[in-house]
């Protein structure tokens, strides 16, 4: 093989050339913190990279809906337990009003001091979270329970007649991991409701026969009916739904009886172009939660009828009432929120545990991308060092190898 000078000359061009090359990328490296500019440069990496920040990502989106979901329990817990105070009092005053020694005055400004209360605690219930109602379920932009008043002869003034739910059965859920969706709210008519709710229907259903298939939303979950059902067979499918509720004929009328298992309101729709709870003499055609049969007969009060209760039997002077019937009525109100603040903490403590462990997984999973990425400073620095000495030798030599031509001696 014949060696030239040209060959001399270009082959340490080419070395040195590599060398610039490679103190070029090393410097990009050093100065961008990466191992790869581009993803041809590691495809393996670059690959692994967008894996560790999609999982990155998802955990930082479940952080920011645990934070909110949990700011807005945070506000309903705060809200009940205003509640609380609130019936407690209550309590305090039933008790005073129902000993023999107070007079029918006292019980008049005892009941004076239990519709102030009240009026608080209607506002309570329309707590509101960033301007949106927290106890409406989906329904958020209107206060889910409004007052209507009247005059009361009793109390010589207008006082609250009733506090009715125009909310909804909505869950406010939140996604806190892959699959993992918790509800970060309870709707009005569960929680400030104080008794079970039943419900009477005044139509003989005896002869009544489903003329097609249909569907209907008892409490969120849906029944559906087949075509020949008779009122035994839609007890019996209601029953077997896992619906929150418990249905039965009525021996008296023929009428289907609903009641639901705890206390909360009953929410029934006729959906999917489904006629039978009209039929049945359940709903009327408006929508929930005010399309309940005016003919059917209802039974079971919210936390705001208790209230009603005592004040109307202390401005009445109905001792026995108050003491009884009224009082029982405060404690039923009282437990039943209880129940949902014990219900909110869980999810609290729930959101905190999940938060704690997302922390961890987002400094592992930031620790691993960091290795795959991210350049090691100090080898870089060693590696553009000798990079450099080497490119300072191939300089020496090529300008001891690369001999003058006849053009230099003429410059």
């Amino acid at each position: 093989m014949r060696i030239t000078q040209g060959m001399i000359g270009d082959n340490l061009i080419n070395i040195v050339k590599r060398n610039s090359e490679a103190m070029l990328k090393l410097q990009n490296n050093i100065s961008t913190g990466k191992k790869a500019r581009l993803p041809r440069e590691d495809p393996v990496g670059v690959s692994n990279s967008i894996v560790y920040n999609r999982a990155l990502f998802e955990l930082k989106q479940w952080e920011r809906n645990i934070d909110d979901g949990k700011s807005r329990i945070n506000v309903a817990d705060s809200a009940l337990a205003s509640a609380t105070d609130i019936l407690q009092r209550m309590r305090e005053l039933a008790v005073q009003g129902a000993n023999g020694p107070y007079t029918k005055e006292d019980r008049a400004k005892i009941a004076v001091e239990v519709e102030e209360l009240l009026d608080e605690l209607v506002n309570i219930a329309n707590t509101k979270y960033k301007g949106k109602a927290v106890f409406s379920g989906n329904d958020t932009l209107e206060d889910p329970f409004r007052v209507r008043r009247t005059f009361s002869k009793y109390a010589g003034q207008e006082v609250i007649d009733s506090v009715d739910y125009y909310g909804d059965i909505g869950k406010q859920n939140r996604e806190i991991a892959r699959g993992d969706i918790l509800p970060v709210n309870v709707p009005g008519n569960e929680v400030f409701w104080a008794e079970n709710s039943m419900l009477f229907s005044a139509v003989d259903a005896t002869d009544y026969i489903v003329n097609t298939e249909s569907v209907v939303r008892i409490n969120g979950t849906e029944v559906r009916l087949e075509a020949g059902d008779n009122i035994e067979m839609i007890v019996n499918r209601i029953n077997d739904a896992h619906v929150p509720v418990r249905a039965s004929v009525n021996r008296m009328n023929g009428g289907i009886i609903i009641e639901t298992s705890s206390a909360r309101d009953i929410w029934v729709e006729d959906i999917e172009g489904s006629t039978v709870m009209r039929d049945l003499g359940v709903i009327s055609g408006k929508t929930p939660p005010v399309n309940l049969s005016p003919a059917a007969r209802r039974f079971g009060g919210t936390v705001f009828d208790m209230a009603k209760r005592l004040r109307d039997s202390l401005y009445m002077d109905d001792v026995e009432d108050i003491g009884s019937r009224a009082l029982g009525g405060i404690d039923l109100a009282l437990g039943n929120i209880l129940k949902y603040r014990a219900e909110l903490g869980a999810r609290a403590s729930r959101l905190d545990i999940v938060k704690e462990r997302i922390a961890q997984d987002q400094t592992s999973i930031e620790e691993i991308l960091s290795r795959n990425e991210d350049v090691d400073v100090a080898d870089a620095i060693t590696s553009l060092k000798q990079l450099e000495v080497a490119y300072q030798a191939a300089l020496g030599v090529s300008a001891r190898i690369i001999q003058p031509t006849l053009l230099d001696f003429l410059r």
